[in-house]
Formats: C-alpha cells, structure tokens, sequence
C-alpha cells in the first residue's frame, strides 16, 4: 500500500540538545502533534549516550500548527 501526502514528515526544528528536544517535544505533543525526533550523533547505534543534536519531524499536515506551537507565527 501507498503512503499518502498525510504521512510524509518534515523538518520543523533542530534541537542542541536532548533536553531542548523534549521540551519541545512535550509543547507538541500537549497541542495534539505527535513529534519524531531524530539523534545527529553518530554514535548512537553504537550504544554511546547521544551527546549531539537532535532534529524534530511532525507529520506536514500539522507543520504550520507545529511551526506555530514552537513559536515560529509568533514573530
């Protein structure tokens, strides 16, 4: 079966940390936004704790509403 337009994801932030990647994860989730973060530290899948970024994705039919939850709309 197909994917639709509604489950391809896209790149709404780039977190330093795993803590700034919560925080926003949890404002997201709060607003009814199911957020998928991703580790940018190599070393992850060799079981190292991650010490590097983190990008946050949500599915592109909620991105404005996410932009907006993260304070992009409000500029």
């Amino acid at each position: 079966m197909a994917a639709d337009e509604s489950d391809k994801l896209v790149l709404i932030a780039q977190a330093h940390d795993l803590l700034e990647a919560n925080v926003w994860k949890d404002a997201l989730e709060q607003e009814g936004i199911t957020p998928f973060l991703k580790s940018l530290d190599a070393l992850k899948p060799l079981g190292v704790a991650p010490s590097g970024g983190f990008e946050v994705y949500v599915l592109e039919t909620d991105e404005k509403r996410a932009r907006w939850v993260l304070g992009e709309g409000r500029r």
